[in-house]
């Protein structure tokens, strides 16, 4: 049983998000993961502006969003992103998410699992990649879910080929 962290990646209302993550919950409860959810609407974290970066040894979150936040990532042993894409990237939520923390990334287990137009999320994974990986250090899988607009998922993001997202997501969290 391992303690997971799924993270929204939209903040607007009715956003394909609301019907994307409580699949990936119900696929993780189904394997025995204690799941807790990080709403980043809910959480609200400021956009990133401190004057030391998180990655100094110096760097303590002062503010009481950004340090559940900081907990909440550190308290995981896996985390699966739930990636719309923007512009061939994630969201500018998770992207300053990403931003506010630090060392808590480090050796973290990481999943995307995403959804888009062209690329299924998968340009948004690249950028994901790049920053989580590369950047921080943290253990993004290779293996990744990108979900279809139009023909894994409707655009309001009901599924439209159940058999493929649940391959697709299950999948992606095997490599979890």
């Amino acid at each position: 049983m391992s303690n997971i962290l799924v993270v929204t990646g939209s903040v607007r209302p009715n956003s394909v998000n609301s019907k994307i993550v409580p699949i990936v919950e119900k696929k993780l409860k189904e394997q025995g993961d204690i799941v807790t959810i990080a709403d980043l609407a809910a959480l609200d974290l400021p956009f990133f502006n401190e004057p030391v970066s998180p990655t100094d040894p110096t760097f303590a979150p002062t503010n009481s969003q950004v340090q559940k936040w900081t907990q909440l990532v550190g308290d995981a042993d896996g985390i699966v992103f739930v990636t719309p894409e923007y512009n061939h990237n994630l969201s500018p939520v998770q992207l300053n998410a990403i931003d506010w923390i630090g060392k808590e990334w480090e050796e973290k287990s990481v999943v995307l699992i995403g959804y888009g137009w062209r690329t299924g999320g998968g340009q948004a994974h690249d950028a994901a990649r790049e920053a989580l990986s590369v950047n921080l250090g943290a253990r993004v899988s290779e293996t990744q879910a990108n979900l279809f607009f139009t023909k894994d998922i409707a655009p309001d993001g009901s599924v439209i080929d159940q058999a493929a997202v649940d391959e697709k997501i299950d999948t992606a969290l095997a490599s979890l």
